[in-house]
Order: C-alpha cells, then structure tokens, then sequence
C-alpha cells in the first residue's frame, strides 16, 4: 500500500508560486509509486493482480466443468482486476452462479465459500464446495387461470416427470414446453404459462412446482389471409392451406404448411399465425405474411476428377414463371467425355395441390471408354406428394440413341435405337439436410418398361433402387457414419442387344472412387463393355472437426455384371480412401483421394482425385 500523504500547512504569508510549487510536488509524489511500478511491468504482462482459480469439495467432473463455464473469474483471467476487492467482487457473483448450477441439479442447500490468498505469487483464489443432500421433486400441480379450463390440462406423467424423482431444472423447463405444446396442438393456440413457482422444503429436501396456465379458448380455422406477395398469385397460395375452414385449430399443421412455403424457394421470409379469435364462433383467422425473394437464379460449378478431367456447369431458373410457383430451369454441362444440355419445367397443383407436372429434355454427346454417341431424351411425369416425406409418381418418356463406336460391337458404326419407355417411381426422404445430411434416410425405386421402336432394338423392364442412411454418432467433435447401396438391371434382353448407353457401368467419382470411370465390370482387353446389371455400396465416417473443416475416411466397393440376374461371373472389387471437406454456405466442398484395393495391371493407376461441391451421396 502507499503510505498516506502528510500535506503540510501553508505558512501566511507564502506566495503563489510557492503555493503551486508544493502542490507541483505534491502531485509528482503521489504519482510516483504508480510509476514506478509501470517502469517494472513487462511490456507483454496484463497490468493487474494475476491469480489462479483452485477448487475444492466433492464435486463430479461434468458439474465441475459447468462451474468453469459460468466462472467469471475463470473467464477473465486474462484481464487481472486492479485490486484484491476487484478479485473478491468477481469471487462473490461466481458464489451467485454456482448457487444457481447446484440448485439447478437439486442441490438448494449447497454451500460455497471463497478466498483469496494474496501472499502466494499469482495470488490464489480458492473455492471451496459442499453440494448438500438431492433435494427431490415430489409434487407437481397445474392449475388453470379464471375458473375451469377449457381443455384437459395434462398430467406429470404425460410431460415426462416421475414422482419422487431427483429434481433437475431441466426436466422441469422440458415439462414446460411440453405443456404448450400439447395444448397449441389440442385446438389452443393462444394457450400459455402464467405463472412457474419452485418451493423446496429443506426439512424434508422435497421440492413442488406448481404452474398456472392460461389455456385460452378452444379455437378452429377461420380464413387464412395472406399479405406481402406481390407476383405470385394468392389462388395458388391458397391452393396450398391443408386445414378446411371449421377445423380443429393445430399448430402442428400451421408450421408444416409454413415449411411448405419456405420450401418453394419463393420467399425470403414466411410467418404464419393466428389472428385473434372470434368470441361468437371460436375461428381465429391464419395470417400469412410473406416477403418474395427473387424468382430467378443463375447458377455454376467447377469440378475435377483424375479419370474424367476438369469439368463445369452453368444453370439458370425461374421459380414462378407464370405467377404460380411453375418453374423452368435450363442448365449445360460439359467435361472431357461429355457434354449436355437439359431443360426441365415444374407445374405444381396440376391436378390437386399435392400433385406436380414435370417436363424434362436432355440432350448428351458422349466419347467415352464404353462408346461414342449421341441420345436424346424427353420425359412427363406427373408425382404426388403423399406425405411429408413420401411421394411417388409415373410418366411416360422417349429416347434416341446414335452410336458411332460401340467396343461390344467394334464391326458396327452408327447403331441407331430407339425407345419408348414408361417411369414408376416412389421415394422417401427423411434426411434433415439435402446438401449435408446429419440423420435420416433417403430411399428411391423406380421400373420402367422399355419398348424398342427401331430395328435392332430389344424390350426389356429396366428396375432401380438406391438407399442411403445418416446416423449421427457423437455431436463433438460431429461424427456422422454415411452408407448407401445402389443397383439396377436390364431384365429380359441381352446385353448387346441393349444400347450401349443404356447399360450398367461402375467406377468413378459417382460409384466406386479409386477406379477409373466404366472400368469395373464386363471388359474387352481394357476396354469396358458394359453389363446388364450392377451393385455398388459405399460407408464413409464423417468427422467435423472444425466448423470449416472435416475428414472423411470411405470404402467403396461393388461391379457390373454381365447377366441381369444370377448368376454372376464379376468379382466384388473395393476401393478406400481418403477426403477433406471444406464447409462453405452452399454446401462442403470435397476433395477426395482413394487407391484400388485390388489393382489391377495395366488398368488401374495406384490413385484417383476428385474434387466437387456437395458431399459423395
């Protein structure tokens, strides 16, 4: 400490310099502790009382590690306090947070006591803890605002509390929710909690909760009304509205329908909810209030793979191109073996509101292993949306095939096919992420019957399905396990007698990565041929370790195989690897390596690159 100033008295008669030359030093004195201090501290050292924080008491590492987390003192201690009474004032709100900590885990009797010991260098501050007996939750009562409710308030059990059971704040924030939830879901959107008491009795460690809950009227649809748009056309919007006007009012309902709208892709923001409530009828009107994005995108990509080469595609869309959510999209893309061209063009509410037309042609020029050729393609399917996650639908299509090099037939040039054929397929996706899926499933069958129209050109049915799954192992660091399988046959017709590009090729960057592109399967020499059926599978370990980075150790494995159906004269082959994943706003980009696991001489390189945005499958 310094040492008090002794100001001395100033003697009648002074002048004013003398009386400002005694204040100069006066000041000069006080200051010169502080400076000299300042002349000691090292130029990289905070200025302050550097201390270390030590604990003390039964206490279980996770309660532990959440004491830390709240410490102020634990938190700041890069920014020493000036003082010993700074130190104390951080000690006495840490007290006020872990009471809080304890309390939240049934501990209402916990005492914690701090000290600081100023004589050690740091100085040391110490906690010191007894947690105190569990405290239980014995009794829990719900009770309704003004008089009867108009709904069955639900029971401890129903909101996932037993009785006795240790008290953990949690549990009772959860129950809360759940409170809520069930009413807004039982026709009381207007429900909410008043009022929440905790009493904890510390003669007997039991612990009551008691709510009181307005549950507000029991509510139906009035008319849903709808504000912001101003391109798209309120008849398709409201073409949408799942619920008939007098329903049961369910807020459940309320927010699918409002992911419905933000899933069009039309808007930059959607709110959807209930206006008041009419005291006569008991209808609240849905009120909607939307924001438009911008209908039209253009969009483009680059990528890279050893055996493909470096490729590129370049998109454009309109998602209402006539006011009613229809939308167009043209898009090319082009690489060292191929080049396309594709337009597609989505109707919604074509015959009932969970029913979409879809009109796709593509056109392809191919120089490939296999073959070299041209084809086109035009498809119209129609698809209905059976549930939120399932949706199936079946068409009718064409295609056009010319072939210049076949290496199944090298003594035929210019093969000419054609085919009509008629899509079914069904799909399930319960993924929770399109680009980078963390749980969920995504599955997909589809058949068609191929009729050839051309001389030469066989019938056959032409099934596939794919599966693929997403489950999340550990949240920190993120560690998602991905599998998929995927296969599909010509069934009914030989294999030379199918259009070389309508057979079944595998490895490459969209299969069986560390082969090259159609090189597993039916060959000739070197020179992939193509099969008539093929099965490939893929498991990779996603692991996040940063919010920007990943790595993902894959195997992938299967063939193509010559006969449609068994039996099967192709060996499984397998490749693994490695990849790096760079998390972007639109999505991981990837960066893949991956080695043959069976190579094979004078075919296989000892490792295939590629590089794309989006993760594998």
């Amino acid at each position: 400490m310094t040492p008090p100033q002794r100001f001395p008295k100033v003697r009648p008669g002074l002048g004013p310099a003398t009386a400002v030359v005694l204040a100069l030093a006066l000041v000069l004195g006080s200051l010169a502790p502080a400076l000299a201090a300042s002349r000691v501290t090292p130029a990289n050292t905070p200025a302050g009382l550097a201390y270390v924080v030590r604990y003390e008491g039964e206490t279980d590492p996770d309660t532990l590690e959440l004491l830390k987390r709240v410490s102020k003192a634990e938190t700041l201690r890069d920014a020493p306090p000036d003082s010993v009474l700074l130190l104390e004032r951080r000690a006495e709100e840490d007290k006020a947070a872990f009471a809080k900590v304890f309390q939240s885990q049934g501990r209402f009797a916990a005492a914690i006591a701090a000290s600081v010991d100023t004589a050690a260098s740091p100085a040391v501050l110490t906690y010191r803890m007894a947690p105190g007996p569990q405290f239980e939750l014995r009794r829990v009562v719900l009770t309704p605002t003004g008089g009867p409710a108009s709904a069955t308030l639900p029971t401890p059990q129903q909101l996932g509390l037993t009785l006795p059971a240790p008290f953990a704040a949690k549990a009772v924030v959860e129950a809360e929710a759940k409170i809520l939830e069930r009413l807004h879901d039982d026709a009381h959107p207007f429900a909410q909690v008043v009022d929440r008491k905790v009493t904890a009795d510390f003669a007997s460690h039991a612990v009551a909760v008691d709510w009181t809950v307005d549950t507000g009227p029991r509510t139906t649809y009035g008319p849903t009304v709808f504000s912001g748009q101003t391109t798209i056309k309120e008849a398709y919007l409201a073409s949408l509205v799942p619920w008939p006007r007098g329903a049961p009012y369910d807020v459940r309902a309320v927010d699918r329908f409002r992911k419905k709208l933000v899933g069009l892709d039309l808007f930059a923001a959607v709110q959807v909810e209930p206006g008041p409530a009419d005291p006569a009828t008991g209808q609240a009107p849905v009120l909607v209030s939307l924001a438009e994005r911008k209908h039209r995108t253009i969009k483009g990509g680059v990528n890279y793979t050893t055996d493909e080469g470096p490729g590129a595609n370049l998109g454009w869309e309109n998602r209402n191109l006539f006011g009613g959510g229809e939308k167009l999209v043209v898009s090319a893309t082009g690489s060292g073996i191929e080049q396309s061209g594709e337009a597609a063009f989505d109707k919604p509410d074509c015959i009932t509101p969970k029913d979409l037309f879809r009109a796709k042609a593509k056109i392809a020029n191919e120089d490939k292993k296999a073959y070299k050729g041209q084809n086109a393609t035009a498809t119209a399917v129609v698809r209905r949306q059976f549930t939120e996650s399932f949706s199936a639908g079946a068409g009718l299509g064409y295609r056009a095939s010319r072939i210049e090099q076949d290496q199944s037939r090298p003594w035929e040039d210019d093969a000419r096919y054609g085919f009509i054929f008629a899509p079914v397929e069904a799909t399930y996706d319960a993924r929770d992420d399109v680009l980078d899926p963390q749980k969920g499933v995504l599955a997909s069958a589809s058949a068609a019957p191929y009729w050839g129209t051309l001389g030469g050109g066989a019938d056959f049915l032409r099934p596939e399905f794919s599966l693929a799954s997403y489950a999340k192992l550990m949240e920190k660091p993120g560690l998602v396990l991905a599998t998929r399988v995927a296969g599909g046959g010509n069934i009914g017709a030989a294999r030379d007698d199918v259009s070389p590009d309508l057979r079944y090729y595998a490895g490459g960057s969209g299969s069986i990565r560390g082969y090259s592109y159609q090189s597993v399967g039916p060959m000739r020499g070197n020179t992939p041929i193509g099969g008539n059926s093929v099965l490939t599978f893929s498991a990779e370990m996603r692991l996040r370790l940063t919010e920007l980075v990943g790595v993902v150790p894959f195997l992938d494995g299967g063939t193509a195989f010559t006969n449609a159906l068994p039996p099967y004269n192709q060996p499984l082959l397998l490749g693994a690897g490695l990849g790096v994943r760079i998390f972007t706003p639109v999505g991981p980009v990837r960066l893949d390596v991956a080695t043959p696991l069976a190579r094979r001489k004078d075919i296989d390189d000892i490792a295939q690159f590629y590089c794309s945005i989006g993760q594998s499958f």
